[in-house]
């Protein structure tokens, strides 16, 4: 029987995900994003497994890594190839409905095309012999070890350092691991388009299944159809979008009503933009003279504000590409959302790329960052309005220490305590803080900051 020159099935979608993840490495993208323009053309089953094994090697690099370096002694002499035996290694150790031998033939021919015979003879013996052993974790005896646990929960040692000074060992743990769970996916209904009711039976019918939010009306948890749901008509239409529940608490925080002029000052997508109208119409308010202007600094994501704006049918919202250390606007704002940039920290298992791109010093710079804009955003708001922090990051260097350290030099200001509706387990120190691990929600934080309606002067 003549012998197939053709590649082992499935060898495509995972040299797919190979050179997604080098290119990932480079240009320090985030997977979802690179995901929309990658996958195109490839079949659901290949465009799922490129995900799973491109989110999955983010997740776990560190530990694949481990595993990867008890049996090469020597090291590996490119770092391209140890991304490819990295796609093998995840196959072999994490990949359920992968057969062992299978994720070594498909990796071994890769590295054989791109790398030639030598290569592909070390690979074969390395992934071969992984395959032997199994998952094997770094000891950590009386599990107090923090390198240990950082290796086998897949994270940084600064990081797993810092968070150590912060939580309690037992909800560090399990911060650390709920990082690398798959993130709920939530969706926000629509009462402009759809009631609530008729929504999640409009879903169940397509084969969703939905777990309403205990904690506010218009948001359900997809248990099963994620897949299902990205391609409804009734999210064509604007019947829902995809959004955590804790923006609803910032927004809850903001206090935006009618006739009142707000910005959202880093806005894109839209999603609070959006929710704030929404919001208004579930409490039966007249949404007409609700003007907000949905402020981003590029133009690529002001166009996706402008998709969800005509998607929602929210004609109140005006989509302004502007840059806000520079702002275009004379006139003053009631209400200012600045949800900053930040690291991401807060949500590491939608973004675990993030995990591996920062440092402290990164932290230190968007932090500087971060009260720059706040002092400029403070510049906008009109005497007796709120500005509303909001980071999707837990961290005291983000949050806390930023606030404090705004209200120190502006006198003028007080922190607006977040009110009764929030759930108290959501408050801490008068602001809305979710710490990552704790909830099946998002990790962040946001804080309300009042301004006299007459200004203190200044302190010298």
């Amino acid at each position: 029987m003549p012998v197939s020159s053709q590649p082992p099935r499935g060898t495509s979608s995972r040299q797919t995900a190979w050179r997604i993840l080098l290119e990932q490495e480079s240009s320090g993208a985030f997977l979802k994003d690179m995901f929309a323009s990658r996958l195109r053309g490839f079949s659901r089953e290949d465009a799922d497994l490129i995900r799973n094994i491109c989110l999955g090697i983010i997740r776990w690099k560190r530990l694949i890594d481990y595993n990867l370096d008890l049996q090469v002694q020597r090291g590996i002499r490119d770092e391209a190839l140890r991304m490819l035996l990295r796609v093998g290694v995840y196959q072999i150790l994490f990949l359920t409905g992968v057969p062992a031998f299978a994720a070594v033939d498909t990796t071994v021919e890769i590295v054989k095309r791109e790398f030639g015979k030598s290569d592909a003879g070390f690979a074969n013996a390395v992934l071969k012999a992984i395959a032997k052993h199994g998952l094997r974790h770094a000891p950590n005896p009386g599990n107090r070890n923090l390198k240990a646990l950082a290796i086998n929960t897949s994270h940084p040692d600064w990081m797993v350092e810092q968070w150590n000074g912060a939580l309690e060992h037992e909800k560090l743990e399990s911060t650390l691991r709920r990082n690398n769970e798959e993130a709920p996916l939530w969706i926000r209904f629509n009462p402009r388009k759809i009631a609530v009711v008729d929504a999640m039976k409009a879903l169940t019918d397509e084969g969703v299944e939905l777990e309403p939010c205990p904690d506010v009306s218009l948001y359900a948890k997809i248990v099963r159809g994620a897949d299902i749901a990205l391609r409804s008509p009734l999210f064509a239409q604007g019947g829902f979008s995809f959004q955590d529940p804790v923006a609803w608490w910032v927004a809850t925080l903001l206090d935006g009503h009618p006739g009142q002029t707000v910005l959202d000052a880093c806005a894109a997508p839209g999603g609070k933009s959006a929710l704030l109208l929404e919001m208004a119409v579930s409490r039966g308010e007249d949404i007409s003279s609700f003007g907000i202007i949905s402020s981003d600094l590029f133009f690529s994501r002001i166009r996706r504000i402008r998709d969800a704006r005509e998607r929602l049918g929210h004609k109140e919202l005006s989509p302004v590409c502007a840059d806000l250390m520079s702002p275009p606007w004379r006139k003053k704002f009631d209400r200012i959302l600045l949800d900053a940039p930040c690291s991401n920290l807060g949500v590491l298992r939608r973004r675990p790329e993030a995990r591996w791109s920062l440092t402290p010093e990164k932290i230190d710079s968007m932090a500087k960052r971060q009260r720059e804009l706040l002092d400029k955003t403070a510049e906008l708001l009109a005497p007796g309005g709120r500005i509303v922090y909001a980071t999707c990051s837990a961290e005291s260097e983000e949050t806390m220490d930023v606030i404090r350290d705004f209200l120190a030099r502006h006198p003028e200001f007080s922190l607006a305590e977040a009110r009764s509706d929030i759930p108290e387990s959501l408050c801490k120190q008068g602001c809305l803080w979710v710490y990552p691990g704790e909830t099946d929600y998002d990790g962040f934080f946001a804080a309300a900051l009042s301004l006299e309606r007459c200004q203190k002067t200044q302190r010298e």
